[in-house]
């Protein structure tokens, strides 16, 4: 993209100026709002359901071994860069226990500082659970980055001898209630103005690639809103399926991405006044999950049509043993 910085700096004033838009039309005070893709791919997937999330929802849900093993992946592998001999083999397990074993020593903060609490517990089940998603996490992102890893790669949400790292977040100026986070796990290339730099967002496993889409606009948007730089191009790699998906940067891919924050803050400001309202309900194969459904009339229409299948196959219901004709294999 050409005019890196400029692209930024129009962006940062468009999304300031709905922000602040948003947050007037609010007919009652939201308090605090702290969006990232997470809260954008949401919102965008069921407003309603969004809404109703409430705090609880709306927040980071806490230290486990599923939200911990990036951060574990990511701090075990910024460790081995720095204190292995340059292209020494990486064994992920093997390198995740070790920085489990010491976790204490790394930080009483973020993830380090969970994973030693449960080492202190003796909670040998979450701490194996760590290591395994951790483990597998890291192995997915080398084997699609290659080993050695890119001499221009550098590894984000780190931090070495010192406090948690904090999450790259910016705030609109006049609107410090307001905040948007930056999630991409690493970065290809070196920030400068010409945005020649790629942000790298890794998952262990595929999923809905609308969802990948999205999330991809979104950390193009939230990057070059935190830094000050459009990047060049966000990749999403895959451990599973080995895939690197390349979305280049441009002014729309920009707009898309600061449309869905909009929208996330959006979502936020009314929630405080219409909660879970079915009219704007957004049917998927969320609403099998979703506490709303039995009230939603999209969403049991839903359930009751393609809803039906899971994966290509048929969801059984629950049947008596006295039932003859139900245990021959009623299908919904």
């Amino acid at each position: 993209m050409r005019d890196a910085v400029g692209a930024a700096d129009r962006l940062r004033t468009e999304v300031a100026t709905a922000f602040g838009a948003v947050v007037g039309e609010a007919g009652s005070p939201s308090g605090r709002i702290h969006v990232g893709w997470w809260a954008a791919v949401a919102a965008a997937a069921c407003p309603a359901a969004y809404r109703a999330e409430g705090e609880a929802g709306w927040g980071f849900p806490g230290w486990s071994p599923a939200t911990a093993a990036g951060a574990v992946a990511r701090a075990t592998l910024d460790r081995h860069l720095d204190e292995a001999p340059p292209g020494a083999p990486l064994d992920p397990l093997e390198a995740v226990r070790r920085w489990i074993r010491t976790a204490r020593d790394t930080s009483a903060d973020g993830a380090a500082g969970w994973v030693a609490e449960r080492r202190d517990e003796g909670d040998a089940g979450a701490l194996a659970a760590t290591a395994a998603a951790a483990s597998r996490w890291l192995a997915g992102f080398v084997r699609v980055l290659g080993w050695p890893l890119p001499p221009d790669l550098a590894l984000l949400n780190v931090a070495r001898g010192g406090p948690a790292p904090t999450t790259p977040t910016w705030r609109p100026p006049d609107l410090p209630a307001v905040s948007v986070a930056a999630g991409a796990d690493a970065r290809l290339g070196r920030v400068s103005g010409a945005g020649r730099f790629a942000l790298v967002v890794h998952r262990p496993s595929g999923g809905d690639d609308d969802a990948v889409r999205l999330r991809a606009s979104v950390e193009a948007a939230t990057g070059a809103l935190t830094r000050g730089i459009a990047p060049e191009a966000v990749l999403v790699t895959t451990g599973d399926t080995g895939e690197r998906l390349r979305l280049d940067v441009d002014a729309a891919v920009l707009a898309e991405g600061a449309h869905l924050l909009v929208e996330a803050v959006r979502q936020r400001a009314a929630a405080a006044e219409r909660g879970f309202d079915p009219v704007d309900a957004t049917p998927s194969a969320r609403c099998r999950r979703c506490e709303h459904a039995e009230g939603c009339p999209a969403g049991q229409a839903w359930l009751a049509g393609p809803g039906r299948w899971r994966d290509g196959l048929p969801a059984l219901l629950p049947l008596d043993e006295h039932d003859d004709v139900a245990r021959v294999g009623a299908v919904l």
